[in-house]
């Protein structure tokens, strides 16, 4: 993350992009520069209404946003944990499932830019768990998993669908975090057992 003072001042907009790929001495026509104007649009592109969803630029703006959106500033980030290259193809065991409290979170994805952007959204009704597992070769990973809990609103032609022979508002979907994704959730403090 770039300090926010320095974010803030980098105009993230699609009619700033030639100044700033000047500022970030990135050539214009390659394809950091195509993916910089990729992740603008889909930055710049308008929520579906009701939807909470931004991109977030500095840590204080991602941690500021995903309070707001859950409504609370008792918030915490969930996230995998894997190598950075993700975790390696193998047979794995699932040891554990456990729970994240939550009816609703906020993921946030990070996006193709010189400096780090997250590209965050609201899952809407979802239920979110760490999934511990140990690889048939190598190494243990944790994994944060989210499941949506009402897809009726969802594309019919999601990819999600095709894969698995559903329907929207059939079954629930549920995805992986990637390695450096981040599962925002409302901090629950849990009373003494």
């Amino acid at each position: 993350f770039l300090p926010r003072h320095v974010a803030d001042a980098i105009p993230f907009t699609t009619p700033a992009l030639p100044a700033v790929l000047a500022l970030l001495g990135v050539a214009p026509g390659t394809a950091q520069a195509a993916a910089m104007a990729e992740t603008l649009r889909t930055c710049e592109s308008h929520p579906l209404a009701g939807e909470a969803r931004f991109c977030a630029t500095s840590l204080e703006a991602l941690v500021e946003r995903a309070m707001a959106a859950l409504g609370t500033r008792r918030v915490r980030a969930v996230t995998s944990t894997l190598p950075r290259a993700g975790a390696p193809p193998q047979e794995y065991t699932v040891r554990a499932v456990r729970p994240v409290d939550g009816a609703s979170f906020v993921a946030c994805h990070d996006e193709v830019y010189p400096y780090t952007v997250y590209r965050c959204h609201g899952t809407g009704p979802a239920r979110a768990y760490m999934v511990e597992m140990d690889g048939a070769r190598e190494g243990a990973v944790t994994v944060a998993t989210v499941c949506h809990t009402d897809t009726s609103r969802w594309n019919p032609e999601h990819v999600s669908f095709k894969l698995l022979g559903t329907k929207p508002g059939s079954a629930p979907i549920c995805h992986l975090m990637p390695y450096g994704h981040i599962i925002w959730a409302k901090n629950v403090k849990r009373s003494p057992a």
